[in-house]
């Protein structure tokens, strides 16, 4: 029994040296990755100070240019979107991240109905993405714990990177070009042909949109100003798709800068790259437009 007790005990240690060791090593490639999921979850959690910061999902990453808004703005502003239908698990978890680092002076915050609705493929597993950050904050544990990778990711450092192990491999041969803080342009036209509204015909999700609501309260504790925003779709749904949103900042007082039926865009396909993605063009000019209405808020 106390050779059994004594085998039991040594794996643990050989597991936990092993496993701290590799973890270590994995952390490294991570910080360094120019993949775009590696790269902007780095960078975003653990270095960057900008006094602007966009968060959303890959129509954030896409269509917001942030030396656009710098001009404009006259502060450093930087892109914390991220791809993969990110909804507001993630963006919860890691605003708790940055708050722990710094607290910047405004959040601007694209919408997107996984954010408040019963979308698929798109529920709480999202925050995953954060699981190399377990333990920074208490939201993104938070969010961690609701995903099921809370405790996997204390006991595991190499468990927190497994998601990542492919791009880490392949390191610098990412695509992120760094000049761009964060930005990462689509490049093309749009093929319209075959190209419908896209619909949501799904129930609105109470818990998702009390963490939308419980994201506003943490800002407004911090003093972080927020405004909401919803970038251009080349066809729009005939039903208002933002009316409980809407609804939620218009209580809360918060600006909502709604641009998906705006007519500069829809329809016109030399602003896009496929139907809800606006390319390198459409990009720059929605982000003209949008920084200086920001200017006058």
């Amino acid at each position: 029994m106390k050779k059994l007790l004594l085998h039991i005990v040594v794996a643990a240690c050989l597991f936990f040296v092993v496993d701290r060791l590799l973890g270590l090593c994995l952390n490294y490639l991570y910080s360094r990755s120019n993949a775009t999921d590696e790269y902007k979850i780095s960078y975003t959690n653990s270095s960057t100070t900008d006094p602007v910061l966009f968060f959303g999902s890959s129509r954030t990453l896409h269509h917001y240019v942030p030396s656009i808004f710098e001009q404009q703005l006259g502060v450093g502003c930087y892109n914390a979107a991220d791809w993969g239908i990110k909804n507001i698990y993630y963006h919860y978890g890691l605003l708790g991240n940055i708050l722990t680092r710094y607290t910047p002076r405004t959040i601007i915050f694209e919408l997107h109905p996984c954010d408040w609705l019963l979308t698929p493929y798109s529920g709480v597993e999202r925050a995953a993405s954060l699981a190399p950050y377990c333990g920074m904050s208490p939201a993104c544990d938070e969010m961690l714990r609701r995903a099921g990778k809370y405790w996997p990711c204390r006991l595991s450092l190499v468990y927190r990177f497994s998601g990542s192990l492919p791009n880490l491999l392949a390191g610098r041969w990412g695509t992120m070009d760094r000049r761009l803080k964060g930005w990462k342009p689509m490049e093309g036209e749009l093929d319209t042909c075959g190209v419908v509204a896209e619909e949501y015909p799904f129930p609105v999700d109470e818990e998702r949109l009390a963490l939308l609501s419980r994201f506003i309260t943490t800002c407004k504790q911090r003093n972080v100003k927020l405004v909401f925003v919803v970038s251009p779709m080349y066809v729009c749904s005939k039903e208002d798709v933002f009316q409980v949103p809407r609804e939620l900042l218009l209580r809360r007082n918060i600006p909502f800068l709604d641009h998906y039926r705006d007519t500069t865009f829809v329809g016109h396909a030399e602003y896009f790259y496929d139907f809800g993605h606006l390319n390198r063009k459409g990009a720059e000019l929605f982000s003209t437009i949008l920084s200086r209405e920001i200017a006058h808020i």
